[in-house]
């Protein structure tokens, strides 16, 4: 980590976790999933699952993993996806607007803030 970027707030890391990780277990159709969302690389159902990406980020993120164990670079990476995940989900007209309040966008601008990017 650089000296002259704080430390990250991981209980705040966490906290943001928590809304893609419910976002995407709700749009998931695991009706047939044999695993119950555990991803399972071994399983050519889990490598051609139409649902992978989201598999495998819920199994790297979820609340049962410790943020304290993730470096820096691997929150940021999760944060990314995650982001990307939400922003898929909005719709052309709903990017538009300047200053939402939807829960998706004050989620997104809170990562924005965290990773310091742009709004």
């Amino acid at each position: 980590m650089n000296a002259d970027k704080p430390a990250w707030d991981k209980a705040q890391l966490a906290d943001l976790l928590a809304y893609p990780r419910r976002k995407m277990r709700d749009n998931m159709d695991v009706r047939f999933c044999p695993h119950a969302v555990f991803y399972n690389p071994v399983d050519e159902r889990c490598l051609y699952c139409h649902q992978d990406m989201e598999c495998k980020w819920l199994n790297r993120n979820d609340e049962l993993v410790s943020t304290e164990e993730k470096s820096t670079e691997e929150l940021r990476r999760e944060l990314t996806k995650a982001m990307d995940y939400v922003e898929a989900q909005l719709t052309a007209a709903h990017l538009n607007r300047r200053s939402c309040g939807c829960d998706n966008c004050v989620w997104l601008g809170k990562v924005r803030k965290v990773l310091g990017q742009q709004q």
